[in-house]
């Protein structure tokens, strides 16, 4: 008697590459997120304000900026209010 796999073996392999590369994906996603986590007040301050002050950014000193104000907020939800 023969059986029959669910998946054949091509998209059994798209598969495995679609998982790896999204467990790979959340986990620079948390490694970023936790990097503006462990930043000391000070600098964060001293860069929102860079940030604020900044006449022309590129696209990637943009993002930068709106992941140091989104971390500003998070601490001042937490009644840290440091930018």
């Amino acid at each position: 008697m023969t059986t029959f796999p669910l998946f054949s073996r091509t998209e059994d392999a798209e598969l495995r590459v679609i998982v790896l590369l999204s467990v790979m994906l959340l986990s620079a996603c948390n490694y970023w997120s936790s990097s503006y986590g462990k930043m000391p007040d000070k600098e964060l301050r001293e860069r929102n304000y860079r940030c604020q002050m900044a006449s022309s950014l590129s696209a990637a000193e943009i993002q930068v900026c709106k992941n140091i104000r989104r971390e500003c907020d998070v601490r001042a939800d937490n009644g840290i209010y440091v930018c």
